[in-house]
């Protein structure tokens, strides 16, 4: 019986000191293996290790029944091309999450912008319009609490409500419009204007 045949006998028998000669006979030619399919010297032996590990620890030298040879030189480029596919699964999913993080990013800087629009064009509204709007779109009050406040009739905050929603309309493109409806009235945005007036 040839050595390699007597060594895997021994290991599978529990010998650890078989086991460690097996692993010198075949450590070298088995790292110059996976280096030819990973390109990496020291991916290639972390992928040799690590086989070694698992061929012992988990009994995987049950497994061999045919060429000791082949099962181990099949086991390795089996180990590499699992190692090749999880760093392109890894590459890929690092690139969606840059790629999210990259479109998140966007969004806020177009948002911004808008914003500064926004706040800029209600900035330019006649000082009675602009601190009647104020009140009403982002302190929430209502025409009478404006009214009251504001010592003037329901009927001119409803008037210069009007006004500036018609100004702001004519100032503003359809969508930065559309956002100001929607963030002024659901509570989106909190801060108010330097300019303002408030």
């Amino acid at each position: 019986m040839v050595e390699k045949d007597k060594l895997l006998e021994k290991v599978c028998c529990g010998d650890e000191r078989a086991y460690q000669g097996l692993f010198r006979m075949y450590y070298a030619d088995l790292v110059a293996f996976a280096y030819s399919l990973l390109k990496d010297l020291g991916k290639a032996e972390d992928v040799v290790q690590e086989f070694f590990v698992n061929f012992w620890c988990e009994k995987k030298y049950k497994n061999v029944h045919s060429s000791l040879d082949s099962y181990l030189f099949r086991a390795v480029k089996n180990a590499c091309l699992n190692h090749i596919r999880d760093e392109r699964y890894r590459v890929r999913k690092l690139e969606e999450v840059w790629k999210n993080r990259e479109e998140e990013e966007t969004d806020k800087e177009e948002e911004t912008e808008e914003k500064e629009v926004v706040y800029k064009a209600i900035a330019e509204l006649p000082e009675q319009c602009r601190r009647i709007f104020m009140m009403c779109c982002v302190e929430g009050k209502k025409y009478q609490e404006a009214a009251d406040a504001l010592n003037i009739s329901v009927n001119t905050v409803r008037t210069q409500m009007g006004r500036a929603f018609k100004t702001l309309r004519e100032k503003l493109a359809g969508k930065t419009y559309s956002m100001l409806l929607l963030h002024f009235f659901t509570g989106g945005w909190k801060f108010v204007p330097e300019d303002s007036g408030m």
